[in-house]
């Protein structure tokens, strides 16, 4: 699904909802970050880096593919992965294998003897 139009305004260029919601986390950790890194680069590398680095994770984000999956296809399977049971299914219900149980019969051995 690609957006031509946000909110009456039309980006030049089009974006994808996985686009978009990258720009935005990308943008927001650098916010939220920016006293860690900023004061060691200069003002305008500073600013270049805060608005350059969301635009490339965006760019980068509608090319990637993982085992020919979109992003969002792709997280979206590793969750269904890491949601399903260990021991896989049955008929549609988790499988889980029959309890131990205790075996009341005793087993005799005869000792055997060699013979002369």
């Amino acid at each position: 699904m690609v957006l031509g139009r946000i909110g009456g305004w039309t980006p030049p260029f089009q974006l994808t909802l996985t686009q978009i919601g990258v720009l935005l986390a990308v943008f927001a950790g650098l916010t939220w970050t920016w006293a860690a890194w900023a004061p060691f680069l200069p003002g305008t590398v500073s600013l270049m880096v805060a608005l350059g680095a969301p635009a490339a994770a965006a760019w980068a984000a509608r090319r990637v593919r993982i085992e020919g999956r979109s992003l969002p296809r792709a997280a979206a399977g590793r969750l269904a992965l890491w949601c399903s049971p260990v021991t896989g299914r049955v008929g549609g219900k988790p499988y889980r294998p029959a309890r131990p149980r205790l075996d009341a019969r005793r087993i005799w051995i005869a000792e055997s003897r060699p013979e002369p």
